[in-house]
């Protein structure tokens, strides 16, 4: 009994992040008030639980159970994300696949926890006044400014990679560029 509990395992830490992230959506700020969404993204355990036995009932049937416990983390991972998807704001809609995302690549050990704050915070926490002077403010915000300083100084990932530390002088080098790539609609 244990080694087949064992075997499943895997589909109770997927339904722990996904139900975890449908809690923390209560955490996300209004950007108009600034207030928490609060209740307006409250769910219950129950509502939870009738997405997972879905996801158990309705997921592909079959052998071996690795493979079925694949099939199950991928229907329940979707079905949360459908459920919730429904009840967000268009404008929290993107904030929900990062943070489900990144959980999801921390508890498989492809980013730290280090990693998801700095995509989520960014430079919020560095000080304008304590920083270098933002070279592009005529086109670049101090805010993103500060961002740009703290994703260039962040070690990514558990090999500690500093990706970015050459992101201001890629800048520096090249600005016309990246002012035209700042400046689209939809640079992503």
């Amino acid at each position: 009994i244990n080694e087949k509990r064992e075997q499943f395992r895997p589909i109770a830490t997927r339904g722990s992040i996904m139900y975890f992230n449908m809690v923390d959506m209560t955490n996300v700020v209004n950007p108009i008030t600034a207030q928490p969404s609060g209740w307006m993204y409250n769910c219950s355990l129950i509502q939870f639980q009738e997405q997972f036995d879905i996801s158990i009932r309705n997921s592909e049937k079959c052998q071996p159970t690795s493979k079925r416990v694949d099939k199950i983390i991928h229907f329940l991972t979707y079905q949360v994300y459908r459920y919730m998807n429904r009840g967000l704001f268009e404008r929290d809609k993107m904030m929900f696949k990062l943070i489900v995302t990144m959980k999801i690549m921390v508890v498989a050990g492809q980013l730290t926890s280090a990693d998801s704050a700095v995509f989520l915070k960014a430079g919020s926490s560095l000080d304008v006044k304590a920083e270098r002077q933002n070279p592009f403010s005529r086109w670049m915000s101090d805010k993103i400014w500060l961002n740009v300083l703290q994703i260039s100084r962040h070690p990514f990932g558990v090999d500690q990679m500093l990706f970015f530390r050459e992101i201001v002088d890629f800048i520096q080098r090249n600005e016309a560029n990246w002012k035209r790539w700042f400046d689209e609609n939809e640079p992503e």
